[in-house]
């Protein structure tokens, strides 16, 4: 007799596998990706290399031990695997043949991050990104202080771009471009100056290297100047290729090497978001861009959020085809990503893939007859797929892998039901509900509104454990992408520049009132959390209505006068957005801050941030929380440790993410059941 499918738990996300970075072999037989799981009593991530032949067949570990082995990347002959991996200690490049053998280390770096692995076109080298880390984080620097009892040197600030939310502090360290021999195991530098080289792409002859680059006089104060720049292969002067500043992203040449499409636009003092990224091509010779998708009014790129999906940082997210035709590119759609193709002659782009599912990654064989795609969904968390192209368009994607089924078998999973409806000013506004998997019409529950950060990224159609496990606990979870978010249209997103807490409150308010008319939601028993720019709003909300019972406010922002100094980027000065620096107008900065509304506060709020976190830095928690206990409101306020960052919810030590699911239904079934 079959065991009755039981409701999710905190504690089922630590059995969960994670998918990453597929990438199909040069014939079109084989997938190597990654696969990433916790180890419970080590409380950390591992990974490793899995194959799985693309007509059929159950999938391979090909790499083992409790490592960190990441980004596969396939020699142009298809003998050879290079991916990054930490089985030495520090990050390094590793070979391993694909017929057999040991896996060997491919020359010595530094100890620091590396990303961007590009096998130039004979397979004799490998180009890649790297930044060190600053001496005194070394381990040898570390174990001598140590030894001797001494102190952590003082650090000399000298640049804005001082620090980075997940990667911590830098001194004069700089992403530069590198090349390796796969013979030798020789590395060359090929950059160097006080710049930040990233995404290395060979050009079809070998003899050059295209990258982006911000080489304004100070690029942490000019984010948004990302230009295309070539540099022999060997080594020599760069030069700058794009004609028209920009912000562009991952070049890839086409394969008479006239041209590089590349993700971007042309707008690049806008830093926030709002303008949609698209696909350009830019001529080598006369740095000319043109726009290939100009007419779909959507961002090109994925940027839908959820909290298990992985992705593999560096890997190239747009394809020439091999006569190139054409290019397959992503599209964010309203909730969903797609892939999409579109001639290199104009036309109107053609989506490749259909329904409601988030395509987050995609490569192709050399021929680009196949496609692989790493696709999930609300109730999947993701998995690989083979897109047979070829002449003929409109194929179904044909599942290779099940990594979660015996996990996804033993639980009662809710699916979200898909809702537009319309906010005040009689827009439609885009959202999902997700009931509880036993869920009676006849009954009434509590709500929890979820608020997404960003602002400008899009809830949508991908695998969610958080709100699988609020609805399992008992609650409708309600979330949406109100003005502001990404997925429809450049007007929709900037709805909100300047004005957050203006249309977005709006929005919010109409999808809470819209489940509330559906009849099974108790207007008294209402909840909202969210994290980053979810946890502005939700600070906004709670400081606008006294409607919610109950608010989890996560890594948010409240004083916006403070965050402009603090936060690891520097945005808040942008004109294109904000309108003024913040010594100029303070008094505009200040009333965009839910502290300076904080005495209307009466919802009972727990606040949840990390010591660690740099991109919304814990003083605007402690603003807050300091606030309300004046105040003598009911607030508490969960201090986690340095080692979790701003990315808690996604990527922080596994303990530390069950203690916050368990704190959130804690604080909601306080208040709410």
């Amino acid at each position: 007799m079959a065991t009755k499918p039981r409701k999710i738990s905190a504690e089922d996300l630590l059995t969960m596998r994670f998918v990453s970075g597929p990438q199909l072999s040069p014939d079109g037989t084989l997938v190597a990706f990654v696969l990433r799981w916790i180890n419970p009593e080590k409380n950390r991530y591992f990974s490793n290399l899995w194959l799985v032949p693309t007509d059929g067949g159950e999938p391979r570990r090909f790499t083992v031990g409790d490592y960190g082995d990441i980004s596969p990347r396939w020699s142009p002959d298809g003998r050879r695997i290079a991916f990054i991996s930490d089985r030495s200690d520090s990050s390094q490049i590793w070979l391993i043949p694909v017929d057999g053998g040991e896996a060997e280390q491919l020359g010595q770096l530094e100890e620091g991050s590396l990303a961007s692995l590009a096998w130039s076109p004979d397979g004799t080298k490998i180009a890649f990104a790297f930044r060190a880390i600053p001496p005194a984080d070394r381990k040898e620097e570390r174990d001598a202080r140590e030894e001797e009892h001494g102190s952590y040197p003082p650090r000399v600030i000298r640049r804005a771009g001082y620090r980075e939310d997940g990667a911590g502090y830098n001194g004069g360290e700089r992403w530069h471009l590198q090349t390796v021999c796969v013979e030798t195991g020789h590395v060359n530098q090929l950059t160097s100056e006080d710049y930040d080289d990233r995404s290395p792409a060979w050009s079809p002859d070998g003899r050059t290297i295209a990258f982006v680059s911000n080489r304004t006089e100070d690029g942490d104060l000019t984010p948004g100047y990302q230009d295309l720049w070539l540099i022999p292969s060997d080594g020599g002067a760069a030069r700058r290729v794009t004609k028209q500043s920009g912000h562009m992203q991952n070049p890839v040449w086409s394969p008479d090497g006239a041209e590089i499409a590349c993700i971007g636009h042309d707008r690049p003092d806008e830093i926030w978001g709002v303008s949609d990224p698209h696909l350009r091509v830019v001529s080598v010779e006369s740095g000319e861009a043109q726009d290939l998708t100009v007419g779909i009014d959507r961002p090109v790129g994925h940027h839908t959020l959820g909290d298990t999906s992985e992705s593999d940082v560096g890997a190239v997210s747009l394809i020439w085809s091999a006569d190139g035709a054409r290019l397959f590119f992503l599209v964010s759609d309203q909730g969903s990503c797609h892939l999409y193709a579109v001639n290199r002659n104009g036309g109107e782009p053609r989506q490749l893939t259909q329904g409601a599912i988030d395509v987050c990654a995609f490569s192709a064989d050399s021929e680009t007859t196949r496609l692989v795609l790493q696709i999930g969904s609300f109730t999947e968390p993701g998995d690989v797929y083979l897109l047979p192209i070829g002449d003929a368009e409109g194929n179904t994607p044909v599942r290779l892998t099940d990594v979660n089924r015996e996990w996804n078998a033993e639980l009662a999973l809710s699916d979200a039901e898909e809702i537009w409806f319309d906010t005040y000013d009689g827009g439609k506004i885009h959202g999902w509900i997700v009931k509880p998997p036993d869920f009676d019409p006849q009954q009434k529950y509590p709500l929890i509104l979820e608020i997404h950060g960003g602002p400008h990224t899009q809830y949508g159609n991908a695998f969610f454990h958080e709100f699988q496990f609020l609805a399992a606990r008992g609650y409708v979870v309600i979330y949406t992408n109100p003005r502001g978010s990404k997925g429809y249209g450049e007007t929709y997103a900037a709805a909100i520049r300047g004005d957050w807490g203006g249309p977005d409150f709006d929005d919010l308010m109409a999808a809470v009132d819209y489940v509330i008319d559906q009849g099974y939601v108790d207007s008294e028993r209402l909840g909202v959390t969210g994290g980053s720019y979810g946890g502005f709003m939700t600070n906004w909300i709670v400081s606008h209505t006294d409607r919610f019972k109950a608010a989890v406010t996560q890594r948010s922002v409240t004083n916006m006068i403070s965050m402009a100094g603090t936060c690891d980027v520097q945005l808040m000065g942008d004109r294109t957005y904000f309108s003024s620096e913040v010594w100029e107008d303070p008094t505009f900065y200040w009333k965009l801050s839910p502290l300076s509304h904080v005495q209307n506060i009466s919802t009972p709020l727990l606040i949840l941030h990390s010591e660690g976190d740099l991109r919304c830095p814990i003083e605007q928690a402690e603003q807050l929380f300091i606030a309300l206990k004046r105040l003598k409101r009911e607030v508490e306020f969960v201090r986690y440790p340095p080692e979790a960052s701003h990315d808690l919810s996604r990527s922080g030590p596994p303990d530390l993410r069950i203690h916050r699911l368990n704190r959130i239904v804690e604080w909601m079934d306080k208040h709410l059941q």
